[in-house]
This record gives C-alpha cells, sequence and structure tokens, in this order.
C-alpha cells in the first residue's frame, strides 16, 4: 500500500556517494547515472541502463526547480526488464526545505490534474 501520492518527475542523478550493507561508504570516480521519473514526498522512482548497484544507501544532490538538495536514499525495491533497471528509492535523509519543496510540486500537480479532469468533462 503506498503511504505517499506520486507525482511526474525528471530529473538526472548522479550517485558519487554509495553505502554498502555494512555501512561502508565508497566514493566513486565516475558516477553512477539514474533518471528519476516519479516522486513523493517519501520517495523517488528511478531507471538506469547500468547494471550493478550493489548498495543500501545513495547520497546524491537532487535538483528540483534548480534549487539543490543534499539527499540520502536506500534502495527498498529493484526490478529489471533485462535492459532497463527500475529502482525504489526510500527518502531517509534531508533538509526540511525539501520536504516543503515537494509538497508545494504535489499540491501544484493535484490542482493541474484537477483542472485537467474538468476540461475533460
Amino acid at each position: 500500500m503506498r503511504v505517499h501520492e506520486r507525482v511526474f518527475f525528471r530529473s538526472k542523478i548522479e550517485v558519487y556517494r554509495l553505502y554498502d550493507f555494512k555501512g561502508e561508504l565508497t566514493v566513486l570516480e565516475t558516477p553512477y547515472q539514474l533518471e528519476a521519473y516519479d516522486i513523493s514526498l517519501g520517495g523517488i522512482g528511478v531507471l538506469t541502463k547500468q547494471s550493478g548497484l550493489s548498495a543500501s544507501i545513495l547520497e546524491f544532490t537532487l535538483y528540483i526547480e534548480n534549487y539543490p538538495y543534499r539527499v540520502m536514499t536506500k534502495i527498498v525495491w529493484h526490478n529489471t526488464n533485462g535492459i532497463f533497471h527500475r529502482y525504489g528509492l526510500e527518502i531517509i535523509g534531508h533538509n526540511n526545505m525539501l520536504f516543503r519543496h515537494l509538497q508545494q510540486i504535489i499540491s501544484k500537480d493535484k490542482v493541474l490534474t484537477s483542472e485537467n479532469s474538468d476540461f475533460e468533462r
């Protein structure tokens, strides 16, 4: 059961810092490239063509409307179709400004979705 409402969100994410299941940090010289496709107050849906992401925690800068937010996420699920790898990332570390910004984006999306459904009637 989903706790938080998801909204469409596109952003490129470069992961340089990741933690394994023991909590040990690895700093990458070449970033792991992810593409966000949705976001909620609790997490981010991402996909990549790169395989081999064997981390537990990812740390990166997330840009929302050109504002940078330092975020830590935990991988909570993963599936693949052989070409793309999809991950569900739970946001576990952030500042309150990110939370407020996400609330604004979700509120705007609700208004736009409501207006579009009224228009289609």
